[in-house]
């Protein structure tokens, strides 16, 4: 993450997109330690129809999780004033990173939990778009919110569809 530093150090926004909804996420933080300027963060998790494509598949035949060693050391980047999640689907290992990043980022004023977005291959594909599993009613997102907050965090979340 050193090697990041001097690249990452004045950047103001960072979006991370691409991301396979099953990994898990956490190797996303180190951004922050990289990145203490940040303010917006804007994470991206898919699932896509496209990417069940024989052609596609062929060319990215394996999904890992990224896997970089980090040592936090206790950092805090209190620059962070909101995170923006698109792909959300009150998954256990979401939760946790968000409220990671809460840890990290005591500043952090607003929260934006987004849907699957459709993309244009998806919707070049004869197949019916996958059901959504974001939180749409009232009660869900209610969960969600006390699910992210646990009492401790104050932060605005917002649901956007």
């Amino acid at each position: 993450m050193k090697q990041l530093l001097p690249a990452f150090n004045k950047l103001r926004k960072l979006s991370v997109c691409g991301i396979f909804v099953e990994f898990y996420l956490e190797w996303t933080i180190a951004f922050l330690v990289a990145a203490p300027c940040i303010e917006m963060l804007l994470i991206e998790v898919w699932e896509h129809t496209c990417d069940l494509d024989e052609k596609i598949r062929r060319w990215y035949p394996k999904r890992r999780t990224p896997r970089w060693e980090m040592h936090f050391d206790g950092s805090k980047n209190s620059l962070l004033k909101e995170l923006e999640f698109i792909g959300f689907r009150s998954l256990r290992h979401q939760f946790t990173f968000i409220r990671s990043i809460l840890e990290r980022a005591p500043n952090v004023q607003r929260i934006v939990l987004k849907g699957d977005e459709q993309c244009e291959y998806c919707d070049a594909l004869d197949t019916p778009p996958r059901p959504s599993k974001f939180p749409k009613k009232d009660e869900e997102q209610e969960i969600v919110v006390k699910r992210i907050r646990d009492g401790i965090f104050s932060t605005q979340i917002f649901f956007d569809e």
